[in-house]
């Protein structure tokens, strides 16, 4: 059976955490470290308590909050087993969500990284579930809403299309490879790792995920969508504390991908285009969140 390790970073997330322990704890056979951001809430706490008993359970207690990529790579850069699943703590799996991931991981064994259907609460799919990597065009398409005006129109898809239709396949386990996934859930194949590195942790929160995916498709090894596979994701639960700060550090994590992977593909003026974007992006989304706490509902 193939060794597996899951990482849960935990901020502010409430009963959350405990929850999703629960379903890890039930459907997994691995080892599990939780990673807590210096937590001022009683999610950190309450799961300890519940949990005493669990041999399988590791905690770390960062005394400040390093952020996604750094307090995932405090473990990735120390395990020994043959896969890693990194886990938002506000997800829930299911009996069926890992040993189907396993299985296309031993079915292609070009896949480095991948993820699965993720279902908002109210059995939603969630878009980002499946990616394309964001461009200046595709940031246009999106800003202008090009592709709800035109969606059968490739030229104007939308970067994020987890919610449409899955490819049809005869395959009783389709492994879809796609440029990008949502890093509220990943399993990694930790071979690959020696090839791609660990996550940027100069990214605090956001967009380190497709980073990755980048830096796995310039590896050489595949990023894959198992729709077979699926979990729950309440998005956003640690975010509600600090929307402007989350916006901040999304935006930012723009900034760095576009630096990375695209800013040398561009002229100037695009370029000063795209950061401008940028920022008019935060400053108009900062203030519609503003508005929309301040304006009763």
């Amino acid at each position: 059976m193939s060794s597996i390790h899951t990482i849960i970073v935990n901020y502010n997330s409430g009963d959350w955490l405990s929850r999703c322990l629960r379903s890890v704890l039930s459907f997994t056979t691995g080892s599990i470290t939780v990673v807590d951001n210096a937590s001022t809430d009683l999610s950190i706490n309450t799961a300890q308590n519940e949990f005493a008993a669990e041999s399988r359970l590791q905690w770390m207690l960062n005394q400040q909050n390093l952020g996604f990529a750094a307090a995932n790579n405090q473990v990735l850069s120390k395990l020994n087993t043959e896969f890693a699943l990194l886990l938002n703590p506000d997800c829930e799996i299911n009996k069926d969500t890992v040993n189907l991931m396993l299985q296309a991981f031993k079915q292609q064994p070009k896949l480095g990284l991948a993820s699965c259907l993720i279902y908002n609460e109210d059995g939603s799919v969630q878009a980002t579930c499946r990616r394309r990597f964001p461009t200046p065009w595709t940031a246009l398409v999106r800003i202008l809403q090009l592709h709800r005006l035109f969606p059968e129109n490739p030229k104007f898809a939308n970067f994020d299309y987890g919610e449409l239709s899955l490819n049809e396949s005869n395959s009783e386990l389709d492994v879809e490879n796609i440029e990008a996934i949502s890093g509220a859930f990943m399993m990694v194949r930790c071979q690959a790792l020696s090839d791609v590195g660990l996550l940027d942790d100069d990214y605090f929160m956001h967009c380190e995920d497709l980073d990755w995916c980048k830096r796995f498709e310039q590896s050489d090894w595949n990023v894959g969508f198992v729709s077979a596979a699926s979990v729950m994701h309440a998005k956003g639960v640690s975010s509600l504390s600090r929307p402007i700060k989350v916006l901040w550090n999304l935006h930012q994590g723009m900034n760095r991908f576009f630096n990375k992977h695209y800013y040398h593909d561009y002229p100037w003026w695009l370029r000063t285009l795209v950061k401008l974007g940028i920022v008019a992006s935060f400053l108009v989304r900062s203030v519609v969140n503003v508005i929309k706490r301040l304006v009763p509902a």
